[in-house]
């Protein structure tokens, strides 16, 4: 997805507010109606603002949306970061639980309160599929890391297999839980989490029994 296409940005706190509050309609039309029904007179409506006041920020829709997206990846990027920084004693003494727990939890939080970003990463997405290059590299480079110090003893393609694996394995159950919004929050907070701990602890007894 393009970088957003706000035709102004907002130069006071009280222009903050309106893109926010245009943002968060936008967040909750997609999830209610879908972006095929999603209009600029629905988001001013939506938003609580005026047409006029909407076309002042953006110039269209797909600007909307674009913003929205960068707003998405603004987030993971910061979840990714702090990941980043997490010191490897805390990946090496930590149960397989435990690391799972660190690792992905804070970005299946994010997708669970902002069930939007669902339908954006999904590839039925119709504007485009929404891209996060950045943030999938940082979220692979913590994978890498933390197989790392967890096996050293296994080689370089093998940990990058294992790190590919990792990165599939939740996408199944994300586009579940798009389709089955009762079972959203125990899809994304119960299982992937538990099939992602499931796996770590078969490479782990792999290597063990090396």
């Amino acid at each position: 997805m393009l970088p957003a296409k706000a035709s102004r940005s907002p130069k006071q706190t009280r222009g903050h507010e309106r893109v926010t509050a245009i943002l968060d309609a936008c967040a909750r039309l997609l999830v209610a109606q879908g972006v095929a029904s999603l209009t600029m007179h629905g988001l001013a409506r939506e938003a609580g603002t005026s047409i006029g006041s909407l076309y002042h920020f953006f110039s269209d829709k797909q600007s909307v949306l674009d913003a929205l997206g960068q707003r998405h990846i603004g987030a993971i990027d910061r979840i990714s970061a702090n990941l980043l920084a997490i010191d490897p004693a805390t990946w090496v003494g930590s149960s397989c639980q435990e690391v799972i727990e660190r690792m992905i939890l804070p970005i299946l939080e994010y997708l669970e309160t902002h069930p939007d970003l669902l339908q954006m990463i999904s590839p039925a997405f119709a504007p485009g599929q929404l891209q996060v290059p950045e943030a999938r590299a940082r979220i692979q480079a913590t994978y890498a890391r933390m197989l790392a110090l967890r096996l050293p003893g296994a080689s370089a393609t093998e940990r990058d297999t294992y790190v590919t694996a990792m990165l599939g394995l939740p996408l199944g159950l994300f586009q579940v839980a798009l389709e089955n919004s009762q079972l959203k929050s125990i899809l994304l907070l119960q299982e992937v989490p538990r099939a992602m701990q499931a796996y770590l602890e078969a490479l782990e007894q792999r290597h063990t029994r090396r």
